[in-house]
């Protein structure tokens, strides 16, 4: 209960900046790398890296993105939307939704290897030298398998314009 009170918190947080701002126009394709933490609610943590691809390719407003995120005891790789909102000309939130699969080797059962991955992530756009951002996104099974425990993830990232 306690994931599902933060996650609508971020929502309905989200929401407000988001409809008090106008989209931005199409972004480039950037190659986003990044490092951070699995697990950050839970007790079981791992270091992971993610690397993530950002085509120009949009679907209406929405961008896409690609990628895989790994640590020693778990993967999980995937693809959605998210929608760049700039609060000023620099500083942005992206919102983002996608799904993928998800693979333990001692790491956190999620209860199936189909995950969804939802999240934001906040940053500042350095226009050609790149964006530096961190990002929380949650992984869960949206009830489809015989447990559901979810997992956050927290990383700071730094995404090249390509």
């Amino acid at each position: 209960m306690k994931h599902i009170t933060i996650m609508v918190m971020g929502i309905i947080l989200t929401a407000h900046v988001c409809l008090a701002q106008t989209a931005q126009p199409k972004t480039p394709a950037y190659l986003v790398v990044g490092g951070g933490i699995s697990g950050v609610m839970g007790d079981h943590k791992a270091i992971i890296g993610m690397v993530e691809f950002n085509p120009t390719f949009h679907a209406g407003p929405f961008g896409t993105w690609f990628g895989v995120q790994a640590s020693d005891q778990e993967y999980y790789l995937g693809a959605g939307l998210l929608f760049d909102w700039y609060v000023t000309e620099q500083v942005f939130i992206t919102p983002s939704f996608g799904v993928g699969i998800y693979g333990e080797h001692h790491g956190v059962d999620l209860g199936s290897n189909l995950e969804f991955r939802s999240g934001v992530e906040c940053g500042y756009d350095m226009n050609k030298s790149g964006r530096l951002s961190i990002g929380v996104w949650h992984l869960s099974n949206a009830s489809l398998g015989d447990v559901n425990p979810g997992t956050e993830i927290m990383a700071l990232r730094y995404a090249l314009p390509i």
